[in-house]
């Protein structure tokens, strides 16, 4: 069923959205509205069984109607789909969105805070939120703008979140490659700075249980590392049939070993990875991967700015990942070659 927007209710009733806006969302200092036309907005609403976003509702005394998202680097796959989440979230609510991108430097997000304040938005949407250091941390507590994370820090901090369970992730791909029949599973760590990747190397710390030898090939998260550090790994005896990649990026890395390695994937090396990339289903083989929902960590987000403006108390939110099973652990067609 289609969900009715403000623009239904306002072409039901003959009026503008900002009349609409001014009756069902009215702010401390109301705009006069005609009964007879705040009667007809409200019956147009009603007919269509139109519902006024937390968003709109929290911040219908909104000083800027724009939302400030900071990320850490639109280069990575996973944070532009992050932002179409939060725009898309915006839109809905009549707001735009500023982005900022920090590069994970603490000179640009101190000076992007200080740019989003004089700008006056509503709130600020911090993706990245899981490498949070006590720098960034005292940077971003003398804003006095309301703050959403997206990602869960490593640090206590006064603001709620939204994140991925990546514990439960990083089980489901280590569980899929020991159901398919592997047991030299090697993980391709990234810096466990980060919670995210923290709790990843856990997920499958924990998944391998202690029947199975752990491998971890320590990386510094970067595909080029990543590429190296499993050509070393490969040179050693017994070397892994299988491999659990922290991220995508670094999943592709290891196809690229496998590929100059003339190893065929995934009969002598499986390999999966985590985000889900668009680009993975691209790939030849086409690459599993643990799809953690970025458009959706965006959306919530916004979610939980109007709930705040609303005044409720939010608590920390936790979004399930999907295992997608692709030909780089069971071939071409779905069929287990091992």
């Amino acid at each position: 069923m289609k969900v009715a927007t403000i623009a239904d209710v306002a072409r039901a009733a003959g009026v503008s959205i900002a009349t609409v806006s001014r009756v069902l969302s009215p702010g401390p200092v109301p705009h006069p509205v005609r009964a007879d036309t705040a009667d007809r907005v409200r019956e147009a609403a009603r007919l269509l069984n139109f519902i006024p976003s937390p968003l709109a509702r929290g911040l219908a005394a909104r000083r800027s109607g724009l939302i400030g998202l900071v990320v850490p680097d639109l280069a990575d796959p996973h944070y532009p789909q992050i932002a179409i989440g939060v725009e898309d979230g915006a839109r809905r609510a009549e707001m735009g969105v500023l982005i900022c991108n920090t590069l994970g430097e603490l000179q640009r997000l101190a000076e992007y805070i200080q740019l989003l304040e004089a700008r006056r938005v509503d709130v600020i949407v911090l993706s990245g939120a899981t490498s949070l250091r006590a720098l960034e941390l005292r940077t971003l507590q003398r804003c006095q703008i309301p703050i959403v994370l997206i990602g869960r820090p490593a640090i206590a901090v006064p603001w709620p979140h939204v994140s991925v369970d990546n514990v439960l992730g990083a089980r489901l791909a280590t569980r899929h490659l020991l159901t398919l029949g592997y047991r030299r599973i090697a993980h391709l760590s990234a810096p466990s700075t980060q919670t995210t990747m923290a709790d990843r190397r856990r997920g499958y710390v924990v998944e391998m249980d202690t029947r199975l030898e752990l491998d971890i090939i320590e990386s510094n998260g970067t595909p080029d590392d990543g590429y190296a550090q499993v050509q070393a790994r490969l040179d050693i005896t017994p070397r892994p049939n299988a491999i659990f990649a922290a991220t995508d990026r670094l999943a592709i890395a290891a196809l690229a070993v496998a590929a100059d390695r003339g190893l065929h994937v995934p009969a002598e090396l499986a390999i999966v990875g985590f985000d889900d990339i668009p680009l993975a289903a691209q790939l030849r083989p086409t690459l599993s991967s643990v799809s953690q929902p970025a458009y959706k960590l965006g959306r919530v987000a916004i979610e939980i700015a109007g709930r705040l403006a609303a005044g409720e108390t939010v608590q920390p939110s936790v979004l399930e990942p999907e295992l997608i099973e692709r030909e780089s652990t069971l071939g071409p067609g779905g069929r287990f070659l091992i």
